[in-house]
């Protein structure tokens, strides 16, 4: 039985060799042990859902306080069910926190597999932004990857990220928090109702964007953070590796919106060290209200376009200065991932040669930095810009998976 049922991923014949096709039954798996469900709460039928009214975190990272059936419109892929959970996880400063997110379970086999947990792209920092609520109402881009991931008979798990429960605040491209989110949700899912999945179970790790940084920061922290999770492999697209530089680079051009957010969720993981609102003008305060309330692609993308720091405070500080401070240096630092430990797993890396959210040579840096450590890993430049950059790499993440996922080679390029 699951210990924390007691308490509470075709293109790309260039990156394996002799890979299976994507058509290819998974390798058999040990039975499901007998699951005892956790608890269980119906969908509301009022506009408010006390779903999402956080818990006490209790228990260890990774264990499941509450599921629910969530109807999810995903046509075209192997029968599956699909739960909307919480669970307990850890913050960024290392206090217990409650998370949620989203578990699909396919149900074709009634074995054991692998788990492909997905790190989501930008959401926005509304509470209705919260993946696990867009799948319900099929709004989420997500859903293509989740697919892709089901086709390959795997369970896919994906988390909403911290701060989308009633009364929070999203930390967004925070690195230990995303991680400590994505590799929990791993932990939870083999107690899922239906779960088919163990504690055992092999784990892959994917996610592109703000995604590719989390499932990163995941592939990089799992030793220390969840050594019993057995992961095997991961794939990551448009990473923002240094959160520095990427404030640098949109900083009064056409993305600032992107780097707004950043701003916001460092000051939701720390808020006595960036101190934000104490910082805003009535502008910057409009602006970070409206931010906060909205889904990524709402007007503040535009509202925000070419604007700087500098306009949102109250002395007219610039980015340069506040990073200057101890503080957010300090900050800073501990979320650049090119200083933690590099991943053991073989891991691919893609980006989109003009991208112009994400900055390359931050991602450059990181491979090179990967490479230098020994890392099993390659790093592809795609004919894209951000958006397009995704879907050129969904194919590109399924080969490398599904061939780790087989015992099949891969190869790396340093």
């Amino acid at each position: 039985m699951s210990r924390r049922l007691a308490v509470g991923l075709l293109a790309a014949g260039s990156l394996l060799l002799g890979a299976a096709p994507a058509s290819a039954a998974p390798a058999a798996a040990p039975a499901v042990p007998e699951l005892t469900p956790a608890t269980v709460v119906p969908a509301p039928a009022a506009a408010t859902d006390p779903f999402y009214d956080p818990p006490a975190p209790t228990g260890e990272p990774g264990t499941l306080l509450r599921s629910r059936p969530a109807a999810v419109p995903l046509a075209g892929v192997l029968p599956f069910t699909a739960q909307t959970v919480l669970y307990t996880s850890t913050s960024a400063t290392g206090e217990p926190q409650v998370v949620s997110g989203t578990v699909f379970t396919p149900t074709l086999s009634a074995q054991a597999g692998t788990v492909l947990t997905i790190a989501p792209g930008t959401q926005g920092l509304g509470p209705q932004c919260a993946p696990s609520r867009q799948f319900v109402a099929g709004t989420e881009y997500e859903l293509s990857a989740v697919a892709a991931g089901l086709a390959q008979g795997w369970t896919v798990a994906v988390t909403d990220y911290d701060g989308y429960l009633d009364g929070g605040s999203p930390t967004y491209t925070t690195g230990p928090s995303m991680a400590h989110a994505v590799l929990d949700l791993a932990r939870a899912a083999s107690a899922v109702p239906g779960a088919r999945s163990t504690d055992a179970s092999p784990v892959l790790l994917q996610g592109y964007s703000q995604g590719g940084g989390g499932a990163a920061w995941a592939a990089s922290l799992a030793p220390e953070y969840a050594p019993d999770l057995h992961v095997t492999g991961a794939a990551v697209g448009g990473v923002p590796a240094d959160l520095g530089a990427l404030a640098q680079s949109l900083d009064g051009g056409p993305a600032a919106y992107f780097g707004l957010l950043g701003v916001i969720g460092l000051d939701a993981a720390y808020p006595d060290t960036v101190r934000l609102d104490e910082r805003l003008n009535a502008r910057g305060q409009q602006v970070v209200a409206q931010l906060r309330s909205e889904c990524v692609g709402g007007a503040g993308t535009l509202t925000t376009a070419l604007t700087s720091i500098s306009d949102y405070t109250t002395d007219g500080s610039t980015l340069e200065q506040l990073l200057a401070e101890p503080g957010i240096a300090a900050v800073l630092a501990e979320n650049d991932l090119a200083t933690r430990p590099a991943p053991t797993v073989p891991i691919y890396q893609s980006h989109a040669a003009a991208d112009e959210v994400v900055a390359l040579g931050q991602a450059q840096d990181l491979h090179a930095t990967w490479c230098a450590a020994g890392a099993t890993t390659r790093l592809d430049l795609l004919p894209a810009e951000h958006v397009t950059g995704q879907v050129q790499s969904l194919p590109l993440f399924a080969a490398w998976l599904g061939a780790v996922s087989r015992g099949l080679p891969v190869v790396p390029a340093c």
